[in-house]
């Protein structure tokens, strides 16, 4: 698990399909806000002006936030990341060291976990007896 370190504390980060939706609802649809996550202008993807301003500061910190508080909700802590407090624990360095840790979450999550399919045949007591979890041999 990909995790943080702010001010002392770490931070696990997490991405789900409910951070993913989270993304979509707080920063932008995807499509658009990895461009203003990266600090591309959303219209023209030539034009970096966007690095290092205001709303790309926002996004990032946005991001750190939802990862973040799905890590501590996920690990039993209390989910109390804020973005003010974010960027105020983090020199602006910091912001975009965290921001590649998030997406190295994002990466993965978008892994699958979907377990392989078994091939051959299938003893269907022994199959019952996992679901139940008890222990054979």
């Amino acid at each position: 698990m990909t995790s943080i370190v702010l001010k002392g504390r770490e931070i696990p980060l997490i991405y789900t399909t409910y951070e993913m939706k989270a993304v979509q609802e707080e920063i932008a649809p995807l499509s658009v806000a990895f461009k203003i996550l990266t600090g591309q202008n959303p219209d023209d993807p030539e034009d970096k002006s966007q690095y290092g301003s205001a709303k790309h500061l926002e996004a990032m910190a946005k991001l750190i936030q939802i990862l973040g508080n799905a890590g501590l909700e996920e690990t039993g802590q209390e989910p109390n990341l804020t973005e003010k407090g974010i960027m105020r624990a983090m020199k602006p360095n910091d912001l975009i060291r965290a921001f590649n840790e998030c997406m190295n979450a994002i990466s993965e999550g978008m892994s699958s976990e979907i377990p392989e399919k078994e091939t051959g045949p299938v003893d269907v007591t022994l199959e019952e007896m996992k679901k139940k979890e008890v222990k054979v041999g």
